[in-house]
């Protein structure tokens, strides 16, 4: 069910990008509490997104722990699972993004035809 042997680099490398995200989820939310006037509807698709980047990563980390592989079904259904949610954490940011700046754009009245 575990590695057998954990690669340490991979392992520690992984941690990271999952702390840096789980980090910028956090800024991000509370510069949300912080500045209500500027976090828009889309402010929420962005967390989300962000969120679902992270959900992915953290399963991406586990395969570092836990051998998919030993069972043939739990390995494709765990890569099918990690890299769909890591996709769709990148759409709801993009559409976050593309909604948010447009939001700003309105707020602070700039007007691009």
């Amino acid at each position: 069910m575990f590695v057998e042997n954990i690669d340490v680099v991979d392992f520690v490398l992984e941690a990271i990008k999952v702390a840096l995200v789980i980090g910028l989820i956090f800024i991000l939310w509370s510069s949300g509490k912080k500045y209500p006037e500027l976090s828009g509807g889309s402010w929420n698709l962005i967390l989300l997104g962000f969120i679902s980047i992270a959900v992915g990563m953290l399963l991406d980390w586990s395969d570092e722990i836990i051998n998919y592989k030993a069972i043939e079904v739990l390995d494709l259904a765990e890569t099918i699972i990690e890299e769909g949610i890591l996709m769709l954490g990148f759409v709801l940011v993009t559409i976050g993004f593309n909604k948010w700046f447009a939001f700003v754009g309105r707020f602070l009245g700039i007007n691009r035809s």
